[in-house]
């Protein structure tokens, strides 16, 4: 709630624009008309010996109904996101009125959901917003936290805004009461000028108990919200304010090639995936005592013994801290040749550092594969031998003892964690691709602590060799608690982001307990090791799993010490594969439309149709029947070297593999499919050899080398070699097939190549380079503008005029869970968004431009169920005698009249007022009585109406 703080500030501009001279209905040709003195002995006179004309209703006006606001009225706090708006719209259509909803953002499910409303802004920034929907010409206005400009739109608009909720928090609440008394103050002049503004009150009707979390209302609040707008809407209504909107300067189709603006996007409804593919559960843990492999005897017994990838990245070596004759401290070394078999190295390793051992940690710091080594000094303060200098400077929060270094987010290098007395774990994610880190983000807390106890015994290791290092916990005898780590969809911002979707692994057939039994004798701790002495992975693509060892001790009488290296080898399985890491989208039929292709981890795929429906609703599928094994390679194929591709230019999506073993070249399946045989594929071993490109995929998930992507506009796919900074070169193809080398297609920007896409925004043909925050989702885009030798490269991709992509899309996910398919087939990127890695279900939002949702969720129209505010309060009067009742002998044109109109009601009823100007419209008899009275409590609405020939005066 940001109202507050700015509302005094911008007084004056409320008090300027609701009295701004605009020019009002006036109604200039007077036509006769009765008086009727109405007494109490004849019930307000029998009206038989009177010739009264036939009044019909008029037709409803059709209303064009912009919602205004911030997050209260985008919908936050409700189940469904449509908040109150909804609810009234149904009202509305439930009462007849034809209703379509306008705005420049969509939230919600409903179908209609146009608004015009962003999470967070403040009076300043609604006030601005509004302006964007001018061009709608919406004749109803619903506000809250609002600006009154868009009396500016048309002076027959219809505003209705609400006072401010409650509010959980001491000093906003505090000031909230005299916000809402100037908001009555505000509008009651233009109210009283005739003009159509009408205030939905909610004080003493919400309170904060209708609010969830102290700000936004829950769906039972929406209810009352809801209810209070309708009743407002009412009065209006009866005073005949409506009137059909003016043409609107856009149209619902609008063109095709405008640019994309975050927050205009137009929902799909409902869910668009909802959980297709497989994956692997969750991590059961299983081994095989492989015995001691290796038994070796030392003079010394101080927790000497290390693991680490020094001659390959697939096996651990083993070292041994060993301080030299010259007091310097080297490592013997000997290599694991696998299966178990090690070979002892003459020449030490000597990492120039002397760091004791309770220091010392191997692991790899730039994401090539092997351990260098690094120094956690007592005060935490982190060095590095891979440029003998200070890897990350010390905090007071995290000496020695609190201080681990893991790879957390996945993308092969080490991040500093810092744990908290609870077991709480702190994360900053080592950026960029140097040797040493060129920034750090600090992602917040991104483990909680699992009440273990013992700080000693926390670990982070890469258990099931997924490229994630694990949360494990070793106990005093040796057992082992996992927690494994995934990435997942949660989105955040720098300081909380990159959120992790951590799950229990245990052992194999249990539900609870560690996943490693232990139960040697107490004090063994840091003598277990988690390493790759087999490295034998899971499963196709994946790296090798950790196995376990215990180095188990005994001290002779000669006072020397023995090791034997006892081995249990990893036999367990999950938590690698989630059921987002297989979805990829490409037009694989030819009718315009993305299709859905969901790929397993070996290659083979499964195809799901466009469904060609622009919008669903509850469980109705987006997609057609699922094709299973569409596509079946005679070779497994690591997923992320396979590409849906229009190679040819057929309009149809082909599937393109890169060797990652053979500089990425390509072979091709083309895509020969037909709509009454079917899919047919054509294998095409080497169909352009001039096409390479010598980078390695990353360990991250996104992080590869190669993209496909048309952004020359030949119809055909241009290859692209991405280098780790994000500088990217290679080839293009005409129309003919015919490949051109571009030394540069885009410099590099420091932005991560994992996160980098193409795809057409803005619908010219050309793909666009779209660079997505991995924090929160928001994707940025540098406009294609074709063929131009530019800053060094040979295409020209716009920029603000300031500097920077422009922003595109907004982020609900993380980054790495955003995709840019052509769902509805305009020839634009919409924004398809995966909202779990392990349900894999997903939202989808089109990009169209000046689009408007319109239409009604179901075909059958009920009443909402909405929550009334409480009437007026005061009880029906019993009306002694009333003054000119009016009736109009022509309906067809409306009429003028000022008269003195007078009440006596029974006694202790305290009702006064001044001259009013009554008015008829159209035929229908009704007169309003204005603000200059006093009342007891509120002021009442006195309505005057015909019924059955007899007139009726009834007061509330």
């Amino acid at each position: 709630m940001k109202l507050i703080h700015s509302f005094s500030s911008l007084w004056g501009i409320f008090l300027h624009l609701l009295l701004l001279d605009t020019t009002t209905l006036v109604y200039s040709h007077p036509h006769n008309f009765f008086h009727h003195r109405a007494k109490a002995n004849d019930s307000f006179g029998d009206l038989d010996g009177l010739e009264l004309p036939v009044l019909e209703k008029r037709a409803q006006p059709d209303l064009r109904v912009m919602a205004l606001g911030a997050s209260i009225v985008f919908g936050v706090g409700s189940s469904d996101g449509n908040g109150f708006r909804k609810l009234l719209r149904d009202q509305l259509r439930f009462s007849g009125y034809k209703v379509d909803m306008v705005g420049t953002k969509n939230g919600g499910t409903m179908k209609d959901n146009n608004v015009e409303a962003t999470s967070g802004f403040i009076v300043k920034q609604i006030h601005d917003a509004s302006k964007l929907s001018y061009k709608y010409k919406p004749n109803l206005v619903v506000i809250n936290a609002g600006t009154n400009d868009i009396l500016n739109i048309s002076p027959e608009t219809v505003i209705i805004v609400s006072t401010i909720l409650p509010v959980d928090k001491p000093a906003a609440e505090a000031l909230r009461g005299g916000v809402n008394n100037g908001y009555r103050d505000v509008f009651s002049d233009p109210y009283k000028e005739g003009k159509p503004i009408y205030l939905a009150d909610l004080d003493g009707f919400m309170t904060l108990s209708d609010l969830g979390d102290g700000t936004h209302p829950t769906d039972f609040g929406f209810r009352k919200m809801a209810g209070a707008f309708w009743s407002a809407i009412q009065k209006a209504e009866k005073e005949n304010k409506f009137k059909d909107p003016l043409p609107a300067d856009t149209s619902n189709e609008g063109g095709k090639t405008c640019r994309k603006s975050p927050g205009d996007g137009v929902k799909a409804g409902s869910l668009t995936q909802r959980g297709s593919g497989y994956d692997d559960g969750t991590y059961e843990h299983d081994s095989q005592e492989m015995g001691a492999l290796l038994t070796i005897t030392s003079d010394w017994d101080r927790d000497q013994w290390f693991f680490a990838r020094i001659f390959r990245s697939d096996r651990d070596d083993l070292l041994g801290w060993v301080e030299n004759s010259a007091g310097n401290v080297v490592y013997a070394a000997r290599r694991n040749d696998g299966g178990g078999k090690f070979t002892k190295i003459a020449t030490d390793l000597n990492v120039n550092d002397n760091c004791k051992p309770k220091g010392v940690v191997f692991i790899d710091l730039n994401g090539d594969g092997l351990d260098a080594f690094a120094c956690i000094g007592p005060d935490g303060a982190v060095y590095a031998s891979i440029n003998q200098g200070l890897w990350r400077a010390a905090d007071s929060r995290f000496p020695q003892a609190k201080v681990r270094l893991a790879d957390i987010d996945g993308n092969g290098r080490a991040d500093f964690c810092g744990l908290s007395d609870n077991g709480d774990v702190y994360v900053w994610r080592n950026g960029w691709i140097n040797d040493m880190p060129e920034y750090w983000q600090a992602l917040g807390k991104r483990f909680n602590g699992k009440g273990m106890g013992n700080l000693d015994g926390t670990r982070f290791e890469d258990l099931n060799g997924d490229g994630r290092d694990d949360w494990i916990w070793v106990g005093d005898k040796g057992e082992a608690h996992t927690w494994t780590n995934s990435r997942s969809c949660g989105v955040g911002k720098e300081g909380d982001g990159l959120k992790v979707a951590w799950r229990p692994g245990y052992y194999k057939g249990k539900t609870s307990g560690p996943t490693h039994a232990g139960g040697f004798a107490s004090g063994i701790r840091n003598r277990i090791h988690f390493t790759r002495i087999y490295g034998e992975p899971q499963d196709f693509s994946l790296l090798g799993k950790l196995d376990y060892v215990y180095m188990e001790h005994t001290k002779g009488s000669n006072g020397k010490h023995t090791f034997r290296m006892r081995v249990w080898k990893n036999k367990g399985y999950g938590a690698t594969k989630p059921k987002a890491d297989g979805n990829k989208y490409c037009d694989m039929t030819g009718n315009g439309r993305d299709d859905y292709v969901w790929v397993l981890s070996k290659g083979e795929m499964d195809f799901y149709p466009n469904g060609g429906k622009n919008f669903i609703t509850g469980q109705e599928s987006y997609w057609g029947a699922m094709q299973k094994a569409f596509f079946k390679p005679d070779r497994d194929l690591d997923r992320r070297d396979l590409h849906l591709t229009d190679w040819d230019g057929d309009g149809k999506c082909d599937i393109v593999w890169v060797d990652p073993n053979n500089q990425n070249r390509v072979s091709v399946w083309r895509n020969n499919y037909t709509p009454g045989g079917g899919f047919n594929w054509q294998y095409l071993a080497n169909p352009a050899p001039e096409l390479y490109c010598p980078e390695k995929r990353g360990i991250g998930f996104h992080d590869i080398p190669v993209q496909f992507a048309d952004v020359s506009g030949s119809g055909r796919s241009d290859y692209l070699c991405i280098e780790k900074n994000g500088r990217i070169w290679g080839w293009t193809q005409d129309a003919k097939g015919a490949w051109t080398y571009i030394d540069q297609f885009f410099g590099s920007k420091k932005h991560d190549r994992a996160n980098m896409r193409f795809a057409d925004v803005d619908g010219d043909g050309r793909d666009d380079a779209i660079w997505v925050e991995k924090f929160s989702g928001d994707a940025f885009v540098y406009y294609n503008m074709g063929r131009r030798d530019i800053a060094g490269s040979r295409y020209w991709w716009e920029i603000q005029e300031r500097g920077g992509p422009f922003m595109a899309y907004g982020g609900s996910y993380a980054g790495s869970c955003q995709y840019f398919p052509d769902l509805n087939g305009d020839g634009r990127a919409d924004l398809h968004s995966i909202q779990g890695t392990f349900p894999n279900t997903a939202v989808s939002a089109y990009n169209v431009c000046d689009g408007n949702r319109s239409g009604d969720d179901s075909t059958d129209i009920k009443k909402p169920d909405l929550i009334m505010p409480p009437e007026a309060p005061g009880r029906q009067m019993e009306v002694i005698e009333a003054s000119h009742v009016l009736f109009n002998n022509r309906d067809e044109e409306p009429v003028d009249m000022a008269v003195d109109l007078f009440l006596t009601v029974e006694t202790s009823t305290k009702v006064t007022w001044a001259k009013e100007k009554g008015r008829e419209d159209g035929g229908e008899v009704g007169a309003t009585i204005g603000a200059e009275y006093s009342w007891e409590a509120d002021i009442p609405e006195v309505a005057v109406a015909q019924n059955k020939k007899k007139i009726e005066v009834t007061a509330k």
